[in-house]
């Protein structure tokens, strides 16, 4: 029979047993969880040290793109700064010439009235005394020459008689101007017809022939009214010193006044209507005047008058008219109609000035 020692040692023994196994086993099982947690530590130390790392990195590479930008930013601001300080200095410098050029102008523009006035002091000034002036231009010459021709004229004791502007719709080749032009002489529209018509009645308008009679003359003022409502022609009277009926002043001397923008209205409406008064009247009618023009040389208005014998025989000529002296030259020149002349800097001119 077991007693009761027995059961209390047996007892005894498998909870002593029961305990040694799980202290074993928990000092196994926690020496494995130990290491594992111990790397997850390593590893988390690793990856946020790492982390750490690409933030220092990424903190000092932004800084040194602000760095950076902060340099250009500067530079881009002393560039800009330099750029408008360089820009005003041109513009000061610029406005400065450019006052500097007006100043020197208008100087030179006062000695050249002054000296103008005095040598027209000294000059008789009846040099044109008796005579009668018309001006034919085209709309678009320098109006400063024009204005300076006239105060030569009426300075002179001429009477000026006024301007007949010629339009630049005064185009033989323009449709429409034809079509105008034949319902107003009642032909047909043939460009050679019409051409001849016109020029005849400007021709007898500016110059009066001695066989015209007033019925004549009656038509041809009411021709160039009508061209003038066409808006071909205009005839400006300011200025003038008397009053004009051209059909009624036969002494009146005309001068033509063209540069080389024109050229093509000199062509084919101021030399057809050269050529008609030169028909119509006599020797040394008048002049033709070539202003200056900035985008073109000096020679083609004048040098179609003096390379046509009959014109040359008929029109004084001059090609320069920008200085005093050549204003006195043209005044002169034009005292000495009817006798003709051609004056001027071109290779075909005969002398500088007039003698």
């Amino acid at each position: 029979m077991i007693n009761l020692l027995y059961h209390i040692v047996s007892v005894v023994a498998v909870f002593l047993a029961l305990g040694i196994g799980l202290a074993l086993g928990s000092t196994f099982v926690d020496s494995i969880l130990v290491n594992e947690l111990e790397d997850q530590v390593n590893e988390f130390k690793i990856d946020r040290d790492a982390a750490i790392d690409i933030k220092d990195q990424a903190v000092a590479e932004k800084k040194s793109a602000e760095e950076e930008l902060e340099v250009l930013r500067i530079e881009w601001l002393q560039e800009v700064q330099t750029h408008d300080a360089q820009l005003e200095s041109l513009r000061r410098s610029a406005g400065e010439e450019v006052n500097a050029i007006r100043e020197q102008s208008d100087a030179e523009r006062k000695d050249n009235v002054l000296a103008l006035n005095t040598i027209e002091t000294l000059m008789p000034r009846d040099r044109l005394e008796g005579t009668s002036w018309v001006i034919v231009a085209p709309t678009g010459v320098d109006l400063s020459a024009i204005s300076e021709i006239r105060e030569l004229l009426t300075g002179s004791d001429g009477h000026y008689l006024g301007t007949l502007w010629i339009r630049p719709a005064m185009s033989f080749e323009n449709s429409e101007t034809l079509m105008a032009l034949a319902d107003l002489f009642g032909v047909e529209p043939s460009s050679k017809e019409i051409m001849g018509l016109t020029v005849s009645h400007v021709a007898a308008w500016l110059k009066a022939h001695e066989e015209v009679n007033d019925e004549d003359g009656q038509m041809v003022n009411e021709a160039i009214n009508q061209m003038r409502y066409l808006g071909l022609l205009r005839h400006d009277r300011y200025g003038s010193s008397t009053t004009f009926n051209p059909l009624e002043n036969s002494d009146s001397r005309l001068i033509f006044v063209n540069d080389s923008a024109h050229m093509g209205l000199h062509q084919e409406f101021f030399i057809p209507v050269l050529k008609e008064l030169t028909d119509r009247g006599q020797q040394g009618m008048g002049a033709v005047i070539e202003i200056a023009h900035e985008t073109s040389s000096m020679g083609e208005v004048v040098n179609k008058i003096r390379n046509e014998a009959e014109l040359a025989e008929t029109w004084s000529t001059f090609d320069e008219i920008g200085s005093v002296e050549d204003r006195l030259g043209l005044l002169v020149g034009l005292s000495r109609l009817p006798l003709v002349g051609h004056y001027g800097s071109l290779s075909t001119a005969e002398e500088r000035f007039p003698k």
